[in-house]
């Protein structure tokens, strides 16, 4: 199941709503939830005034429903490494003020489904099966649920996850598979043309930049159609060596990688 990538909103939960802060947000929280500048949780109330659901470190994850009215807040399950991205605990924000608490055994994967009405929950059990679980948002109560190694194409909509709808939902056949090698055929065409001895502006016509760590002298880059097709690039600075911080349109390529797959990096 997936593991998302969301998951650079760090986030924090109070222990109960409060009020606004001393620096008000500037989102509509009378109609809907939102994150102000600080990275702070709201949700609306029914009179219009925002309640302050989470603040910054508490989350891993957060993600609104559809309705714009409910947060899923996934907390982290502990302090070690291996812990900080796996979660036990799911909390539910909504209209209001309200919150429930929805909790594994095991680290959780989750979704909304239903407008937000419903989240699913995926877990791998100790005895090796899996578990989905359709709970009500309002009530955590447990909806329906499928224990057992499952065909993932057999799961009831609810419980596949964002990255199994995505996979489904890509066109299968020997004509979209033919279009698809023309491109990476252009694709590849497109990258051996940059070569060292090139400019960094020569490269920006074919790439963009990625996140991570990088300097002036060296930088991942991605394919401008697909982020997920990759270069790694070496300079050599046109001018002010010294300075391996500020990248110059002239700086001069040494070298490039092969073209190579890998998921996005977010800074």
């Amino acid at each position: 199941m997936r593991r998302c990538l969301l998951l650079n909103l760090l986030l924090g939960v109070a222990l109960a709503p409060t009020g606004m802060s001393q620096q008000e947000p500037k989102l509509n929280y009378a109609t809907e939830a939102g994150i102000d500048s600080d990275g702070n949780v709201y949700v609306a109330s029914d009179q219009g005034k925002p309640l302050r659901m989470a603040t910054v470190a508490h989350c891993i994850e957060a993600t609104f429903a559809d309705d714009r009215q409910t947060v899923g807040c996934s907390v982290a399950r502990g302090t070690k490494p291996e812990e900080t991205m796996q979660s036990l605990r799911l909390e539910i924000y909504m209209r209001n003020g309200k919150r429930q608490i929805i909790e594994t055994e095991t680290p959780m994967d989750w979704h909304f489904w239903g407008d937000g009405k419903q989240v699913a929950v995926y877990s791998h059990l100790l005895d090796g099966k899996d578990r989905h679980a359709l709970y009500d948002s309002a009530s955590a109560r447990l909806i329906e649920e499928l224990v057992g190694p499952s065909d993932e194409s057999l799961l009831p909509e609810w419980a596949k996850s964002r990255a199994q709808v995505q996979d489904e939902s890509v066109p299968m056949g020997d004509d979209y598979a033919r279009e698809r090698t023309k491109w990476v055929a252009k694709v590849l065409r497109q990258i051996a043309r940059i070569e060292p001895g090139m400019k960094r502006q020569d490269l920006l016509k074919v790439f963009t930049t990625e996140g991570g760590l990088s300097t002036r002298f060296q930088r991942t880059y991605v394919y401008s159609e697909c982020p997920y097709i990759k270069v790694n690039v070496r300079f050599k600075a046109a001018n002010h060596e010294e300075n391996g911080v500020e990248e110059e349109p002239d700086d001069i390529i040494e070298s490039i990688s092969q073209p190579y797959l890998a998921w996005g990096v977010m800074d």
